[in-house]
């Protein structure tokens, strides 16, 4: 449980204490925190440095103050706007054609996963999501429902530990499909092509054809031009 802490890097410390006795088991999701003023005496530091350890955990999605109520462990992380993956990713300096790499090793496994769990739905959604992406009039729009369409595919695997990773990477994934769709639209490449091969790869879920659902997945990352982006 709770241990007092003695460093200087007070909230850190506090940080990484909750998250450990989440991963450990000990806090789990829904479980209330004690009172502000028991945790100060748990951790033997004072109220200052242990507020701005659960400002920053709530910033992270771990933990939601709820007023007149207290602090809770929440998952709240899909719907926070820090992304320390993409940041880190960032300022480690890397580049684009990493982001491609990624999306290769996901993408091939989750098109052909989709092959085998999707069902009806998930295949009306895939039709929809392609529509609403030929109807959008804005290259924002476009490359929206683009990144939904890739991601929709990537649920229907039913990988949790893959949906974490995409919504950590989903900046980079976001200005990744953003700068493909502007390529097509602007440059010499036509969205009708992007169009065409987001239908092959519908088809080829829709027929249970892992084969032909990774090529067409393939033929589709392939076509993105490294060198303008």
């Amino acid at each position: 449980m709770f241990e007092m802490i003695e460093n200087k890097r007070i909230s850190q410390k506090v940080i990484e204490q909750i998250q450990e006795m989440v991963m450990n088991g000990e806090l789990k999701c829904g479980d209330k925190l004690p009172p502000e003023r028991e945790l100060t005496q748990k951790f033997n530091i004072g109220r200052p440095a242990l507020r701005e350890a659960l400002k920053a955990l709530e910033i992270i999605g771990v933990i939601e103050s709820r007023h007149g109520q207290g602090n809770y462990i929440v998952n709240n992380t899909e719907n926070s706007f820090f992304k320390p993956l993409s940041l880190s990713f960032k300022l480690s300096n890397g580049n684009i054609e990493e982001v491609l790499e990624l999306r290769y090793l996901i993408e091939n496994y989750t098109v052909k996963q989709s092959c085998i769990k999707a069902n009806s739905n998930d295949i009306k959604e895939l039709y929809d999501l392609h529509n609403k992406m030929i109807e959008a009039e804005s290259t924002e729009l476009k490359s929206y429902y683009d990144k939904e369409f890739h991601y929709k595919i990537a649920k229907i695997g039913k990988n949790m530990l893959i949906d974490i990773v995409l919504e950590s990477t989903s900046y980079l994934v976001k200005n990744f499909i953003n700068k493909s769709v502007e390529i097509s639209i602007f440059g010499d490449d036509s969205t009708e092509k992007i169009y065409e091969e987001h239908l092959n790869i519908i088809k080829a879920i829709e027929r249970h054809d892992e084969k032909a659902a990774v090529e067409y997945m393939n033929n589709h990352l392939n076509k993105i031009d490294r060198n303008l982006l």
